[in-house]
């Protein structure tokens, strides 16, 4: 499986080959990446696709390795759009923009790429977090011509296991925002060069024809993707199984990637529990007992401090209540009426 790994690789080697107080160059990075995904063939790519968009749980939030991590994952999906023979390429503006912009026989398709880590504390993103559909409807207006809609990708392992808004909003067909995981792009791109099917590549813009696939909003899983799957073996020209088949390759593969994970990270487990334990050993009683009642304070006192963290943003503002401002701006309204 070292080929899937190739996002999570690339990101290490490009972070690992700088000096420590030297800032990545996001911009040379992702055209290197471009280069460096090129050597792939699309056989390789479906295996990629299929287990991308899981952030490398090592990488601090925030950091400079997730930010890259994402970038590439847009980037990815820009390849497999190219791949297919559509029109494509990632948006530079971040605030308030899509991240991917896919053509198909010019018809703009407005793209959020999304990315989670496998040990998120949910096992499905907050709604908000997935989809908002007054983004899209801004997105999708900024582009002239005929538009098909929105689209987010997103990693397999992170969607709801039944009931979600986020059905009702992926169904709406009066702003069509479609959802599809990664390994269902996999899916398209490898149906493509099966020679077997009669798969028209541009009939792919059928999935937003969400006035007949969608008549009225959906809210459940299974009722999503009975109309969304039913619709691609259409545009496909495959058969049920053959599409179950493939899902089916798909999750042993994401089976396999969650548990090498999960692998890497008890070998990290043991990595850092000998470290420590080498720590120990060359400390005097003394020290351990420090260490020991600085930890044991930290343990003890943590709740306590969140407590007041928790306090001091949102119940004070400085040194004044947040009642106050209130107080002083309804003082300053009765003034002014007298």
């Amino acid at each position: 499986m070292d080929n899937v790994y190739n996002l999570e690789n690339f990101v290490d080697e490009a972070f690992s080959s700088l000096d420590a107080d030297v800032a990545i160059d996001t911009d040379n990075a992702i055209e290197d990446f471009k280069e460096y995904v090129e050597k792939y063939s699309n056989a390789e790519l479906v295996s990629i696709l299929t287990v991308s968009g899981y952030i490398p749980d090592l990488y601090v939030a925030d950091s400079s390795e997730e930010t890259l991590y994402t970038k590439l994952c847009e980037v990815l999906e820009v390849t497999w759009a190219e791949r297919m023979g559509y029109q494509a390429y990632a948006v530079t503006q971040k605030a308030s923009y899509e991240d991917v912009v896919i053509e198909i026989n010019g018809n703009a398709i407005v793209s959020d790429t999304k990315t989670f880590r496998l040990s998120r504390s949910q096992g499905a993103p907050n709604v908000k977090d997935f989809v908002k559909p007054e983004d899209y409807s801004k997105w999708i207006g900024r582009h002239k011509g005929k538009n098909l809609g929105g689209l987010v990708v997103y990693p397999q392992l992170h969607e709801w296991k039944q009931r979600s808004d986020a059905y009702i909003y992926c169904s709406n067909k009066d702003n069509p925002i479609l959802m599809l995981p990664f390994h269902y792009l996999a899916f398209f791109l490898k149906a493509k060069g099966d020679k077997n099917l009669n798969f028209d590549v541009n009939e792919l813009a059928n999935l937003w024809d969400f006035e007949r696939i969608f008549p009225q909003r959906i809210g459940t899983r299974t009722e999503y993707w009975n109309a969304i799957d039913s619709e691609i073996i259409k545009i496909v020209g495959c058969s049920k199984k053959y599409l179950t088949d493939f899902l089916r390759e798909a999750d042993d593969l994401l089976r396999e990637y969650v548990n090498e994970e999960k692998a890497f990270l008890i070998q990290a487990i043991s990595e850092r529990s000998e470290v420590v334990k080498k720590e120990v050993e060359s400390l005097s009683d003394e020290e351990i007992r420090a260490a020991y009642t600085s930890y044991k304070i930290d343990q003890e006192t943590q709740l306590l401090h969140t407590y007041i963290d928790r306090i001091n943003e949102f119940r004070l503002k400085g040194q004044k209540t947040i009642y106050s401002d209130y107080i002083a701006a309804a003082t300053d309204q009765n003034s002014a009426t007298k």
